[in-house]
């Protein structure tokens, strides 16, 4: 899997790890230090988010407009 792939997934699961855990995340419109917070556990249990800087992951959920990002599921079982 290529890198960008594997970026764009990331980016989908931490959607909708968050999507899950805070509902509205997105309106409120949270600080970099507040989502890293939030993401920790998905970062650490995620399989191949070792692979990718935490940071990076943040930095682009806070920087995408939430029109971009993937958009919520409820009907996905969660991410393991």
């Amino acid at each position: 899997m290529r890198r960008a792939e594997l970026f764009a997934l990331a980016l989908e699961r931490a959607t909708t790890y968050l999507d899950r855990l805070r509902p509205g995340w997105r309106a409120e419109g949270l600080s970099a230090p507040e989502l890293t917070a939030l993401l920790e556990l998905w970062y650490l249990r995620t399989r191949f988010a070792y692979r990718l800087p935490l940071e990076a992951i943040v930095a682009a959920l806070g920087s995408e407009p939430a029109s971009s990002l993937p958009a919520e599921r409820g009907d996905e079982p969660p991410d393991r």
